[in-house]
Formats: C-alpha cells, structure tokens, sequence
C-alpha cells in the first residue's frame, strides 16, 4: 500500500493496537475487528458498496472463495460480512504490524506457501475449521493482482470444500487495489456475495473446471462494476 496512504490512518493506529492486545471470546475478537476496518477504511477514505450479504445465514458454514486485488482486501470482507470469517494467508503476512495481530485474533490460518508441509498444514487446519463449523475465506490466486484482471485461480484451493462437503459462496471485489497504485480515480469499492452453493451441486465438477467457472463469475461482477 502506497505510504501516504498509510499516514492518513496514523491517528488511530496506537487504539487499535491497544484494543488488539486485550484478550476477548473469538466472536467478539471479530466484532472489534470489524470496528477498526470499518473506521480505518473510513480514515483512508474508502467507501464500500456491499451486494448480496442477506444471502448468508449466520447458522450456516461457508468456504468463500475471494478475488485478491489489493493489501485491504481482508479489511474489506471483515467490514462487510456479519459473520465471523478466518481467512487462509500466507505466513510473512502473520508477522505484520497490527494487521499480523489482529489476524492472530481472529484466528487466521497462516501457512509457508513454498514448502509441502505448510501446504499439508494448511488444508487440515482448513478442513478441521470447516467441520467445526467455522467460515473459511481463501483468495485462489495466491496473491494480489493490484487490477481488474486476475491471475489464474488454484484448483487445489477448493480441495478443502470438496473434502468437508461445505456450502462454497463465491465473492468478488472491485477497485479494492486503489490505494496500492498510482490510480487517480474514485476510491469506491464494490464488494459482491455471491449465491451459497451446496455441495450437492458441484461433488460431481470436476475441480478445475468448477475453479474456472467461480473465477468466470467473478470476472463478470468486476466487469459489472467499471
């Protein structure tokens, strides 16, 4: 994220810090981590339209499946779904200030992307979330596109669905990398929840071609939103 970007936030970034070391139950780790995305984003000038979140039944368990175009993308999703979300990152991304902390808090699955056992690590702590009933959201690209265009989704991503039977909502996020380029445009981003998908209804796609069809649904909403 562009540096002055980042000072607009300062004023408040020591209350969030102080407030991420207090120790609190998972779901209201989530409810104050939600106040401070909202605010920060809100410091930063962002503003977010939000489609599709009435969808979402908080007794139920979804995998979301997310396009990753810039640093808050995180900030984002949290600001706009109600439910308590953990979200699969990669493990330099623990180690960075407030942000690191604060994804501790809310129980994010950090893994080393490089080596086979981080992978392994990954998809049974995924899986063993899911079948406890906790909502997983992981960005198939594997980073940030920092664009519209996305790079190409991993099947192996989606393994973790396939393997639990869970419930997959696609998401996708428009204009989120405006604050990582040299953009002079409108600083709103679009955030769409897409319909719930049971596993009934993809068990027998195979996994690339499914992984392709979410990416191309997701395209669409982008293309939607210039």
């Amino acid at each position: 994220m562009k540096k002055i970007e980042l000072i607009k936030a300062v004023p408040i970034l020591p209350f969030a810090y102080v407030d991420s070391l207090k120790t609190r139950e998972k779901s209201q780790q989530y409810a104050h981590c939600r106040k401070w995305s909202h605010t920060v984003l809100r410091f930063l000038g962002l503003s977010l339209d939000i489609q599709g979140v009435e969808q979402l039944k908080e007794a139920e368990t979804y995998y979301f499946v997310c396009n990753h175009q810039g640093t808050l993308d995180p900030a984002l999703i949290v600001d706009a779904c109600p439910y308590p979300i953990r979200f699969v990152s990669k493990l330099e991304n623990a180690s960075i200030p407030l942000l690191g902390r604060w994804a501790k808090n809310i129980g994010c699955i950090h893994f080393d992307r490089e080596s086979r056992q981080g992978n392994i690590h990954m998809l049974r702590e995924t899986m063993r979330a899911l079948k406890k009933q906790e909502n997983i959201l992981i960005f198939p690209e594997g980073t940030r596109s920092k664009s519209d265009t996305m790079n190409p989704f991993m099947e192996k991503a989606l393994q973790p669905a396939y393997q639990t039977k869970a419930t997959i909502v696609p998401i996708s996020l428009s204009n989120s990398y405006v604050l990582d380029v040299a953009k002079d445009s409108s600083k709103q981003c679009k955030i769409v929840f897409g319909k719930p998908i049971p596993y009934e209804r993809y068990k027998d796609v195979d996994k690339d071609a499914f992984c392709d069809s979410l990416q191309k649904w997701i395209a669409s909403q982008i293309e939607k939103s210039k």
